[in-house]
């Protein structure tokens, strides 16, 4: 086989190893996806301005697009003359999870392409009547976007909604899970590196532990195949080293998604979802924000949002109903002084984390 994007070819086996420099964008290109703002054409054209380009540095096409985000070798399947190969020798890119996720996008826009119309409303299918459980529909009426029910079951709800309405009762939402200042985003990203270090080098160590063992694995099937092909092993002895260093690779490779869904990756990114909460109304706000831009936004930071006779109602995503609940604690707490010691500040930090990990540890940033 050619070598995959996002992989290179090495050895005599010729085997797929990471490609240091593509297999990121190949990875971000099945994160766009799957938050659903993207179709095949805008996500070509996405990619091309983030460098994922072809060996003859060619940009890809949407079908060639289409091909990739399709192809379950990335998750670590291989698929030869239409069976399945599950324990394949390649490190995966991306989840199982992230590959079926994307999958289900795929099946459900027509030729994987999402018919936006030429005018979209920031709010298309992003709002739910509370009575009924409706979606809530939008008609462009003397150049504003209205929103009302349709009434899928019978119920009462009859005011129309502008567009600018809905946006202003979201604000506050943005607002509370938000730092009160880069100053404090700053203490806070200086105050979680020091308080979780020993956890991040605990990662990288055990992350450098599993890769070995995974390369061990695949010298190890790799030795064996060329010994039964050279007859200088006997064949059931080959298959039985063969199936256990297969087993040892797919548990290690099991440990490291483990691991990176671990506490600490939380904490890792902790500082980038602050960061983000921080300027969140700015960026919905800006004049030169697209509306996809804005209909993204709103898909991270909130699961769903509900309507009920003009007022709003909202759930958080995973990561944001924390902050939604820890940082109107953090802003009263830390308005640090110049002359604050940061081992105080360190302490309070930890105090309040601790305090709150029974609301929802596992988005602890």
């Amino acid at each position: 086989m050619r070598a995959k994007i996002g992989y290179k070819i090495s050895g005599e086996h010729r085997i797929h190893i990471i490609d240091e420099e593509k297999a990121p964008l190949v990875k971000r290109m099945f994160e766009l996806y799957s938050t659903g703002e993207y179709s095949l054409s805008t996500l070509a054209t996405a990619m091309k301005k983030e460098g994922l380009r072809g060996e003859k540095n060619n940009a890809f096409s949407r079908t060639r697009i289409h091909e990739l985000l399709s192809d379950p070798f990335y998750c670590g399947i291989n698929v030869w003359n239409g069976e399945i190969y599950k324990n394949a020798k390649q490190e995966p890119l991306i989840s199982k999870e992230l590959f079926n996720l994307v999958q289900e996008k795929l099946s459900y826009k027509f030729g994987g392409k999402i018919k936006y119309r030429k005018h979209l409303p920031i709010f298309k299918a992003k709002v739910k009547c509370e009575e009924c459980g409706g979606i809530i529909s939008w008609e462009c009426q003397k150049g504003h976007w209205y929103g009302h029910c349709n009434h899928y079951r019978d119920c009462s709800q009859k005011k129309w909604v502008k567009q600018n309405e809905i946006e202003e009762q979201l604000v506050p939402f943005l607002i509370k899970a938000a730092p009160k200042n880069q100053r404090l985003l700053e203490w806070l990203e200086s105050t979680l590196k020091e308080s979780h270090v020993n956890e991040v080098d605990y990662n990288t160590q055990k992350r450098e532990e599993l890769n070995k063992i995974i390369r061990t694995a695949d010298q190890r099937i790799e030795g064996a195949y060329r010994d039964k092909l050279d007859g200088r092993m006997p064949v059931l002895l080959c298959e039985k080293l063969i199936t256990e260093s297969n087993r040892e690779k797919e548990e290690a490779i099991g440990s490291l998604g483990k691991l990176a869904e671990s506490r600490a990756a939380y904490y890792e990114a902790g500082y980038a979802i602050h960061e983000l909460a921080l300027h969140a109304k700015d960026i919905y706000e800006s004049p030169n924000a697209t509306v996809e831009q804005k209909r993204m936004l709103l898909t991270y930071i909130f699961s769903n949002i509900g309507l009920n006779e003009g007022k709003i109602s909202v759930n958080y995503t995973l990561s944001f109903d924390f902050l939604a609940n820890w940082m109107p604690k953090a802003n009263n707490i830390f308005e640090p002084a110049i002359s604050q010691d940061k081992t105080d500040l360190l302490g309070s930090v930890c105090t309040l984390k601790r305090g709150q990990r029974d609301l929802n540890p596992r988005s602890l940033p």
